[in-house]
């Protein structure tokens, strides 16, 4: 939608942007005669962190997240600076060659290193009770309300046991600031003239001190976009060399921690997506449902001690497939 403004010194187009996950409303505002833009964004003080919101984007700027140019925090009004429109889910679709798509997801892993850097009191613990937290939306808001599904005894032991493999996984690898949505839809891609790519990181509200795996894990098993299993591989070898702690740990232990923090990120998105749909009325992340089971049934089935849950994920893959909301949303995700 477009609407037309007035002011004192002219006119602005107002654009509405997209929303994932949240109750916050986002506006593009365009000054005609200029060509210059900023984003202005309502964010419910009754439903939203907006005084963490301040905060972080006080701490990481500088380092690709838009610059807070104002903000009214009783009323969750706030201006932004444009990072721009074009997505990493729309320059993946641009993208003519593979090489071209490793090229966008290596430059969108090394923006990483400099928020990997910051350490400051405004980004708390991502801690192992949050993290069994997150794994356990998926039986309510999955299992018990969505499909309404019961869990045997064996079942829940599957999952408890699980859970506390993939916590210790995502808790023995470094800590560092962690986005936590670092996925093809919060990020911005732009090319200066010089053809320098840059990446802008939006929707960095929830930041914690987490597994240093845990966002490329979000970038490389994007919920959202199906990536190449070549590209994943090369990608994430080059990470992990350029970085300054996990070049000194082997290949295998550098994939077990990024394939643990993406079954957990995956089991929490399913339950996300879920409680999005019977919580908040939106049932626009219904259609990745058995996409997201799928691959993380597929990730876990490398592994011994999770082969147990990679069956019950595979099955809840097929339970997904076949129930009839699911389907009247249904949505190929690549």
């Amino acid at each position: 939608m477009t609407a037309h403004l007035s002011a004192a010194n002219g006119s602005f187009v107002m654009q509405a942007l997209r929303v994932e996950a949240s109750h916050r409303q986002f506006h593009r505002l365009l000054e005609p005669t200029s060509a210059r833009s900023w984003v202005a964004m309502w964010s419910p003080p009754e439903l939203e962190n907006n005084e963490q919101f301040v905060a972080l984007a006080e701490t990481f700027a500088g380092i690709g997240t838009p610059a807070l140019l104002a903000a009214d925090l009783s009323r969750g009004f706030f201006l932004m600076e444009d990072l721009g429109s074009l997505h990493l889910a729309d320059a993946y679709l641009a993208a003519k060659t593979s090489a071209q798509i490793q090229h966008i997801v290596d430059r969108a892993l090394a923006a990483l290193f400099a928020l990997q850097k910051v350490s400051a009191a405004t980004v708390p613990d991502y801690s192992a009770e949050r993290l069994m937290m997150e794994f356990d939306l998926c039986a309510r808001w999955f299992g018990q309300e969505l499909m309404q599904l019961g869990l045997s005894k064996g079942e829940q032991d599957t999952l408890s046991n699980a859970r506390q493999t993939l916590v210790e996984a995502m808790l023995e690898q470094p800590q560092v600031c962690v986005h936590r949505d670092y996925h093809c839809r919060n990020l911005l891609w732009s090319e200066a003239p010089n053809g320098d790519a840059q990446i802008g990181m939006v929707d960095f509200q929830d930041a914690l001190m987490g597994p240093a795996l845990y966002d490329p894990a979000s970038l490389l098993q994007d919920c959202y976009y199906r990536h190449d299993k070549a590209l994943i591989t090369n990608a994430l070898q080059t990470f992990a060399s350029h970085h300054p702690t996990l070049a000194a740990y082997p290949d295998a232990k550098i994939q077990w921690w990024h394939d643990a923090c993406a079954i957990q990120r995956q089991i929490k998105a399913v339950g996300i997506f879920a409680r999005l749909y019977l919580r908040d009325s939106k049932s626009s992340h219904l259609r990745y449902i058995p996409a997201v089971w799928q691959r993380a049934a597929a990730l876990a089935a490398s592994y011994p001690d999770l082969s147990s849950l990679s069956m019950r994920l595979a099955s809840w893959a097929e339970e997904a497939k076949n129930h009839a909301l699911l389907t009247s949303h249904s949505e190929r995700a690549q």
